[in-house]
């Protein structure tokens, strides 16, 4: 079995067809899977490292937020 990554702009028409065709077969052939995967941005990354390393700041209400920055 081969395992291939795709990178499809569902925002243009080729991407919508191409998509729902691939989604079509699959759905004829137990064999064929198809997967979305999130692949999250650099800054999303970086948020995700700055709460893992607890580079948060924490309040208790809307305006003590607008007063931290």
């Amino acid at each position: 079995m081969t395992t291939i990554k795709l990178t499809i702009n569902e925002k243009t028409g080729s991407g919508k067809h191409l998509l729902a065709l691939i989604k079509e077969i699959a759905k004829l052939d137990n064999e064929i899977v198809v997967e979305n995967f999130y692949e999250p941005n650099r800054e999303t990354l970086k948020a995700i490292k700055d709460v893992d390393s607890g580079h948060v700041t924490m309040v208790s209400s809307v305006d003590e937020l607008f007063n931290s920055i």
